[in-house]
C-alpha cells in the first residue's frame, strides 16, 4: 500500500462536516471534557510517609516539619525514602550553585515502585521555584512531579541571539541551560510545571517509557543562533511503550513548539500528543510548530484535540514511509496541517483557518480540558471570533456550585486573577486580552484553578543557594 501525505488548507474540511452540525447545534459553546483520574491511596503495608524540605534545609537534619532536609540530598536519594512516600518542598525559591551549562543542577534520582510512586511536590499553597536545571536520572522511575517552577534566573537579563551553535551567548559563558532533562523516569508523570525563561525547556527522551508530561505551562524558551533556532519547548524521542504529552500550553517559545523528532538513528513512535494548546510564538524564523517525526519510519502516533493559533501541525518528517497515525479533532488557526507519507492515516474532525481564511459565524468557540490529576482545574481555550471585550464561559463540567475558583491568564499565570469567587453555575465572563501576541483578542489560553487565594505570594517566601 502507497504511503499517503494530506495537506489540508481550507476550512471546513469535508471530514468536519458532522463536526460543524454538532457545533451549531450546541450554539455558542464547544465544551470537551475528560474524567478526572486521582491516584489511589496506599494499601495496608504500603509506604505513605512523608518528609519534608526546606530552601534553609540540612542533609543531617530528620526530614519533618521542623527539621527539613536539603532539596540535593533529599532529591539524589541521599535518604531512605520508600515508594509511596511524598517528599514535600517547602516555599521559595531553590537557586542551584553550580551555574554551568553541563551541570545535571538539581538531580533526582528518587525510584518507586509499581502503584506506589514517589510523589515530589510543594506543600500545599506554597510557591516553589527551582533556579537552574533539572535533570531526572537514569535510575529514576515511578515519580510524580507536580507544581514545580523550573526558571534560570540570568535569563531576564539575556540577549536571546547566541553567537555560536547556541552555546556561547553575548555575556557569561557559563549562563545556565536551565530546563527539565528527563533522562531516566519510566512510569512517571511530570504534572502542571511551570517551565520558563530559559534557553532548553523539557527533554523528553526514550527511557523514559511508558511516561507523561501533562499540564505544564512552558513559554521563554530558547534562543536565536547563527546556525539556527535552538531549545525547543519540548523536545522529545521514543521507541517502546506510549510516551504521553497531554493539555500543556505552550507558547511565545523561540525554536519548536513541540520537537517529537529523531534523525535516521533516533526513533519517533509511540506518541500521545493531546489536548496541548500552543499560540503566541516568537514570529522571527518561522519554528513555532509542533512536529511528530523524523528520519526513522513513525508508528503508534496519536495527535488529538490539540489547540494551535498561529502554530502549524506536521504529522511525519523525511522519513520515506511512516507507518499509522491518528489525527482527530485538532485546531488549526493561521497555520497548516500536513500529515506525510503514512501507509494508515485516521484523519478526522479537524477544524484548520489557514491565514485570511473565513471565520466561523457565531461568536466563539471555547474548549475546557480538565485536569487529569486535580479535580476542579482545567484549561480554557478560547477562539474570540466576534473580537469581544470578555465571553461568557459555561464551567459546570469542571466546577460545583458553590465551590470557589480562580481564572488566570496563561501568559501571567502567577499574576493577579481575572476572575475569582464561588461558582453560581451561571456561565461566567472572562476577560479577553487585546494584543499581539493573543491575534488582538481573537484568542487566548486561562487557567482555572480551584481555590481562591491559597497561593502564597512570592514576595513573602524565602531564597536559598544549595550547597
Amino acid at each position: 500500500m502507497p504511503a499517503l501525505s494530506i495537506e489540508v488548507t481550507a476550512w471546513p474540511p469535508p471530514v468536519a462536516v458532522g463536526l460543524r452540525i454538532a457545533r451549531a447545534i450546541l450554539g455558542l459553546m464547544v465544551l470537551r471534557a475528560g474524567a478526572v483520574e486521582s491516584f489511589a491511596e496506599p494499601q495496608p503495608g504500603e509506604s505513605s510517609a512523608v518528609f519534608h524540605v526546606a530552601v534553609d534545609g540540612q542533609a543531617h537534619h530528620a526530614g519533618t516539619a521542623d527539621s527539613p532536609w536539603d532539596i540535593e540530598s533529599a532529591l539524589a536519594g541521599a535518604h531512605a525514602i520508600p515508594p509511596g512516600s511524598t517528599v514535600y518542598l517547602k516555599g521559595g525559591t531553590y537557586r542551584h550553585p553550580d551555574r554551568r551549562w553541563e551541570s545535571p543542577g538539581f538531580a533526582i534520582a528518587l525510584a518507586g515502585a509499581p502503584g506506589r510512586p514517589v510523589h515530589i511536590r510543594p506543600v500545599p499553597g506554597h510557591r516553589v521555584t527551582l533556579d537552574g536545571k533539572v535533570e531526572v536520572k537514569s535510575s529514576a522511575r515511578h515519580l510524580r512531579v507536580w507544581e514545580l517552577e523550573i526558571t534560570v534566573s540570568e535569563t531576564a537579563a539575556w540577549n536571546r541571539r547566541v553567537t555560536a551553535g547556541g552555546l556561547q551567548v553575548d555575556g557569561p559563558a557559563d549562563l545556565p541551560q536551565g530546563g527539565l532533562n528527563i533522562l531516566g523516569g519510566a512510569d512517571s508523570k511530570f504534572i502542571h510545571l511551570v517551565i520558563r525563561d530559559m534557553n532548553s525547556g523539557i527533554g523528553f527522551w526514550r527511557p523514559a517509557v511508558d511516561a507523561e508530561i501533562h499540564g505544564c505551562l512552558v513559554h521563554g524558551v530558547g534562543s536565536i543562533g547563527p546556525d539556527r533556532y535552538h531549545g525547543p519547548g519540548i523536545y522529545t524521542q521514543n521507541e517502546t511503550g506510549t510516551k504521553a504529552l497531554t493539555d500543556n500550553i505552550l507558547f511565545a517559545n523561540y525554536s519548536t513548539t513541540i520537537q517529537a523528532y529523531g534523525s535516521s538513528r533516533a526513533p519517533v513512535s509511540g506518541f500521545r500528543i493531546e489536548g496541548n494548546i500552543a499560540f503566541a510564538p516568537v514570529k522571527e524564523g518561522g519554528r513555532q510548530r509542533v512536529l511528530i517525526g523524523g528520519g526513522q519510519p513513525s508508528r503508534r502516533i496519536i495527535a488529538a484535540d490539540n489547540i494551535l493559533y498561529e502554530v502549524p501541525l506536521e504529522v511525519g518528517y523525511n522519513a520515506p514511509q511512516n507507518e499509522d497515525a491518528v489525527v482527530t479533532g485538532n485546531w488549526v488557526v493561521n497555520a497548516g496541517l500536513s500529515i506525510n507519507r503514512f501507509k494508515q492515516v485516521t484523519e478526522s474532525g479537524n477544524t484548520v483557518l489557514p491565514p485570511g481564511s473565513r471565520r466561523p459565524d457565531r461568536p466563539a468557540d471555547i474548549i475546557l480540558r480538565p485536569s487529569r490529576y486535580v479535580p476542579g482545574r482545567g484549561n480554557l481555550a478560547i477562539f474570540n471570533w466576534a473580537r469581544r471585550s470578555q465571553v461568557d464561559v459555561d464551567l459546570s463540567t469542571l466546577l460545583k456550585p458553590g465551590q470557589p475558583f480562580t481564572i488566570v491568564n496563561a501568559l501571567d499565570f502567577h499574576g493577579e486573577p481575572l476572575v475569582a469567587g464561588r461558582f453560581g453555575g451561571h456561565p461566567v465572563p472572562v476577560p479577553m486580552p487585546n494584543e499581539p501576541r493573543t491575534g488582538n483578542g481573537e484568542f487566548c489560553a486561562f487557567v482555572v484553578l480551584p481555590g481562591v487565594g491559597d497561593s502564597e505570594p512570592a514576595t513573602k517566601q524565602p531564597t536559598s543557594t544549595t550547597r
